[in-house]
């Protein structure tokens, strides 16, 4: 019997394109992470429901121009 007639076929060794999949799966899960501990920096979840705070309601007018008396 030849050799690569035996039940299990050889191993293929990793190329390019599997190391770009790990590499790009690393990043990721760094970016991942690092928007988690960004987010957290804001408070817990969820951030948008603010229930101490109250909005700005004051609006600021423009100052009235002088009349030109003619």
């Amino acid at each position: 019997m030849s050799p690569q007639s035996s039940g299990n076929p050889p191993k293929q060794k990793l190329n390019i394109y599997s190391m770009l999949l790990i590499l790009s799966f690393i990043a990721l899960l760094i970016g991942a992470i690092l928007m988690y501990l960004e987010l957290n920096r804001f408070g817990t979840f969820p951030q948008w429901k603010v229930s101490q705070a109250s909005p700005a309601t004051a609006i600021a007018l423009p100052a009235a121009a002088p009349s030109a008396i003619g």
